[in-house]
């Protein structure tokens, strides 16, 4: 029997672009959805001219469009406005990551659709938020920027106290993420009052949640000097073995650092007044690193992970992005799938993290070529050969079909 899939019964009209809202509307398509990516005829999507590329493609859009369709649209034609309100009314869920006012400019806000549409859920990603300052301001919305107003990249500073920018899209996924959750909570609660609602999520909100942690110390008066999250050097302490680098997280025992020291065969520097409490060790961490780099660096990596783990000390080698592909457990999980372009070509991305039981996600088919789905879309919405070749002579639609 075939599995069934989570969100299989639910319509999504996609207008996100590049990585935030695209990571949304992938986790929804994966487990179901008919995620329909409206487009700019030509040109697609602003991620498709990222690279690397493969067989013309760019690896960065592909990875994050899988499973969805693609509609080529006009949205500065009244005739494709008016396709996209067709689709709206027969849609759950609407989402968009355009800054504030976009969407309303085009005729396509929340108070129109709703009126046409009781039913919809109407998702938008920002950078700060729909209201407020920056909002009004109309201040452009990045990874970066929200790393640097969230306090991040001050806190990714280097030895030398300089800021850095940290190297993966956090905020763009961790926004996308909460995204996802918004939006499944509007549909539960539609099942109770059969009406739709608005989800907004932002990526400056998003990277204050991630630092929750940090945030709890900085947005609370303490006594001057107390150490904040993240000063203990037995969470996360980086080596150099006679190999490879190794990190080696020391915590959960009632002296965590008398048991590193029994793993690592040396004096127990728990007694050590300097690190003889958690306030302690945090004024010395570069001296406490100091010390076990000193016996971390008698032994390879293959001999130090055996013998930590014998003593329950987490540690693992650090892995550059092919050898982390490689590991059995990754494989093992699934986390990288083939998937295919219209044309035949074969790629790799991440596969689906979210392991449901009953309704597995499933990576499907590759991102779509532009407009390559169009045509099927617009028959399915009622028009005919002939409209959808009128609107195609026109300009309002493209159909991804080379004649």
């Amino acid at each position: 029997m075939m599995a069934i899939r989570s969100l299989s019964n639910i319509k999504v009209l996609d207008f996100t672009q590049v990585i935030m809202g695209p990571a949304a509307t992938a986790v929804l398509a994966d487990h179901g959805a008919d995620v329909i990516k409206v487009e700019r005829p030509g040109s697609g999507e602003l991620a498709r001219a990222f690279g690397p590329f493969k067989d013309g493609v760019g690896l960065s859009y592909a990875a994050l469009n899988r499973n969805k369709r693609s509609l080529a649209v006009n949205l500065k034609s009244a005739e494709g406005i008016d396709l996209i309100l067709r689709l709206a009314d027969q849609s759950d869920v609407v989402v968009n990551n355009f800054r504030p006012g976009v969407m309303e400019s085009l005729g396509l806000g929340y108070e129109v659709l709703k009126v046409r549409n009781p039913r919809i859920i109407y998702a938008t990603g920002t950078g700060f938020g729909t209201s407020g300052p920056m909002a009004e301001a109309r201040k452009p919305g990045h990874e970066t920027v929200a790393d640097a107003l969230s306090g991040a990249m001050y806190n990714n500073a280097d030895s030398s106290g300089v800021p850095r920018k940290l190297p993966l899209p956090v905020a763009d996924m961790t926004a996308g993420n909460l995204l996802v959750q918004g939006i499944l909570m509007a549909l539960f609660v539609r099942e109770s009052t059969g009406e739709g609602q608005t989800v907004e999520v932002s990526l400056l909100d998003g990277m204050m949640w991630m630092q929750a942690w940090q945030v709890a110390g900085a947005a609370n008066p303490l006594p001057t000097g107390t150490p904040m999250h993240g000063a203990n050097p037995l969470d996360g302490g980086i080596y150099k073995t006679k190999t490879d680098y190794i990190v080696v997280t020391a915590l959960f025992k009632a002296n965590p650092l008398a048991n590193l020291c029994e793993a690592l065969g040396i004096v127990d520097l728990s007694t050590d007044e300097r690190f003889d409490s958690e306030e302690n060790l945090s004024y010395h961490a570069a001296e406490l690193h100091d010390l076990l780099q000193n016996q971390i660096s008698e032994k390879s990596a293959e001999e130090w992970i055996p013998a930590l783990e014998s003593f329950d000390v987490m540690t693992a080698p650090i892995l550059d992005s092919k050898m982390a592909l490689e590991q059995p457990q990754v494989k093992h999980n699934g986390m990288i799938v083939e998937t295919t372009t219209q044309s035949g070509a074969v790629h790799n991305h991440v596969g689906v993290p979210v392991k449901m039981g009953m309704s597995p996600g499933v990576v499907k088919r590759g991102a779509p070529d532009i407009g390559q789905d169009t045509a099927e879309i617009l028959s399915e919405l009622g028009l005919s050969e002939n409209d959808i070749f009128r609107l195609e002579k026109s300009g309002t639609i493209a159909t991804g079909v080379t004649n």
